[in-house]
Formats: C-alpha cells, sequence, structure tokens
C-alpha cells in the first residue's frame, strides 16, 4: 500500500509541474503577443459590428458584400487572436492570410459614408498595417 501512494504521489507531482510549464508557457505566449491579441479581437468586434449595423441600413442590398466581408474577416481575426493565444506554430501564416482579409474588407468599408464602416474600415487597416509592419 506504502508503494501505491508513492506511485500516487509521484504522478500527482508530475501532473502538477507539467501543468504548471504549460500555464507558464501560455502565459508567455499570452504576454509576448497581447498588443497583437488585443488588436484581432478590436478588429473582429467591430467588424461584427458594422455587419450588424449594416443589416439595420434601410438599403440593405448595397451592402451585402460589405456584410460578407465584415463576417469573413470577424472570424479570420478571431482565429488569428486565438492562435497567438496559444502560440500556435501555424499563427503566422494564418496572420499572413488574415492580414489579405482586413485589407480587402477595409476597402470594402471604406467605399461606405456610414460611420460604422468608417470605423471598421480604420480597424481592419490598422491590423493590415501593422502585419506588414511586423512581417517586413
Amino acid at each position: 500500500m506504502k508503494d501505491f501512494k508513492q506511485i500516487i504521489g509521484a504522478v500527482a507531482f508530475a501532473l502538477a509541474a507539467l501543468g504548471s510549464t504549460d500555464m507558464q508557457a501560455a502565459e508567455a505566449a499570452m504576454h509576448k503577443n497581447q498588443k497583437s491579441i488585443e488588436m484581432y479581437q478590436e478588429c473582429a468586434t467591430s467588424c461584427e459590428s458594422c455587419a450588424t449595423a449594416c443589416l439595420n441600413e434601410a438599403d440593405v442590398k448595397s451592402l451585402v458584400a460589405c456584410v460578407q466581408m465584415n463576417r469573413d474577416c470577424a472570424d479570420m481575426c478571431g482565429l488569428c487572436a486565438r492562435l497567438m493565444a496559444r502560440d500556435s506554430a501555424h499563427a503566422a501564416k494564418a496572420c499572413a492570410l488574415c492580414a489579405a482579409f482586413c485589407q480587402a474588407c477595409a476597402d470594402e468599408c471604406a467605399k461606405h459614408e456610414s460611420a460604422h464602416c468608417k470605423q471598421c474600415a480604420e480597424a481592419c487597416q490598422k491590423c493590415a498595417d501593422e502585419f506588414k509592419k511586423t512581417n517586413k
């Protein structure tokens, strides 16, 4: 019985040590990428808000491309934020693609006069520019 308790204790200690290492690695990744993660989250939120506001406009048909681009961009930005938070090896590739989505969304939103489209265009342009700046 004593050996069994020692084995259980050793396993519990090992699991606790592994858990703390994983937690420390996750915290380090979050800290390292926090500015970018927040930028992607803000862009995704701006895109979602813009899409919702576009759907409430009188001439929704003229905003279909904008809504579609907003939704695509929001999904990509959310994905990038999650990949960066977990320090994924695939984050850089996803973020490169996301920069193209952000630029396309910024270009589409800039075509429209509404305040929500202008705000979204700014958030998307910020993401696209930040990626270009940090990945020269």
